[in-house]
């Protein structure tokens, strides 16, 4: 019996749970929801103009003692209406008056929003239905949000540059999604094989190792494909939307728990791989030494013993 067995069993039983948690992170209001590969955070607007340079929109102040705004005519009465009412009461709810949340965390299958309270405690509010392929266009999101009247190029939002940064990465957030998938599955397979793992057999060892081996690499295709497209959403949107003041940021937990399970399967893969080819060795062992017994020799290696000649 091979008991050190359970070790890789219960790696390959980790790194199944930790995959399969970010992948259905952020079904629910509040699950996980520390585990998005993405969040944009709308805070208060810069100390500078935020509004497209042909509106003439003076924010300067704008969410200071004291706030005051000096703005001409924008011509889009949607925001008019806005910044000519707006007081120190009402500026921290300026993106909830253009109809944008003060939050949206975007995660492998789909995205949540959210708003802050006066203490920056976040609570989400909505998150739209899990589905398989799904990609996030903020663009679109944004401009669905929006007031009637008002575009993100009125914000002054470079809206052609983010878009293609944006599908760029659709392509890529597809085969996380497909390659999270098929590394979950090839783990919940090491796992069950690997109890065959207990008894003295080299062919259930390779079979352990080449699972474990696809696990790996699929979820280590989709760990990397994750974390750069976290970053170049955060880089793309900092770099587009950052002077309305949008920011992105990419979630420590989840590079943590996407990185760890990957972790875990490359252990298991070395594991299986020794118990696989150790045991071709130890057969190869038992085979010459059954032989020479066989033979009369004696055990393999060991001396003959001296008999005297006899006519």
């Amino acid at each position: 019996m091979r008991f050190s067995a359970i070790v890789p069993i219960a790696l390959s039983i980790a790194a199944f749970i930790l995959a399969l948690l970010v992948l259905f992170a952020g079904r629910d209001n509040g699950f996980l929801g520390d585990t998005y590969i993405t969040k944009l955070a709308l805070h208060l607007l810069p100390t500078r103009t935020c509004i497209h340079e042909r509106h003439q929109i003076d924010t300067s102040n704008l969410g200071g003692e004291g706030t005051s705004l000096n703005s001409s005519s924008t011509g889009i009465s949607a925001l008019d209406n806005i910044l000519n009412s707006a007081s120190r009461d009402i500026i921290n709810s300026t993106a909830s008056r253009l109809g944008l949340h003060d939050f949206y965390k975007v995660f492998v299958m789909n995205y949540c929003e959210g708003e802050r309270d006066s203490n920056e405690n976040e609570k989400t509010t909505n998150c739209t239905k899990q589905k398989g392929m799904f990609t996030f266009d903020p663009v679109g999101v944004f401009e669905e949000e929006l007031l009637q009247g008002v575009t993100l190029q009125d914000l002054g939002v470079d809206t052609q540059d983010l878009d293609t940064a944006v599908n760029v990465l659709k392509v890529a957030y597809r085969t996380m999604f497909v390659t999270y998938c098929i590394g979950i599955a090839t783990a919940g397979v090491a796992i069950i094989l690997g109890f065959l793992g207990f008894y003295e057999s080299r062919l259930s060892a390779c079979a352990n190792w080449l699972f474990a081996v696809i696990s790996f690499l699929f979820l280590g295709v989709a760990s990397g494909i994750g974390t750069t497209v976290g970053v170049k959403i955060r880089d793309a949107i900092n770099r587009e939307m950052g002077e309305i003041g949008v920011r992105a940021y990419i979630s420590n937990r989840y590079l943590g728990m996407t990185w760890a399970a990957v972790i875990c399967m490359l252990i298991v893969t070395f594991f299986w791989c020794g118990a696989c080819f150790s045991r071709r060795k130890y057969r190869n062992h038992s085979k010459d030494l059954n032989e020479g017994q066989a033979a009369g020799s004696g055990p393999v290696g060991g001396k003959r013993p001296w008999r005297r000649w006899r006519p």
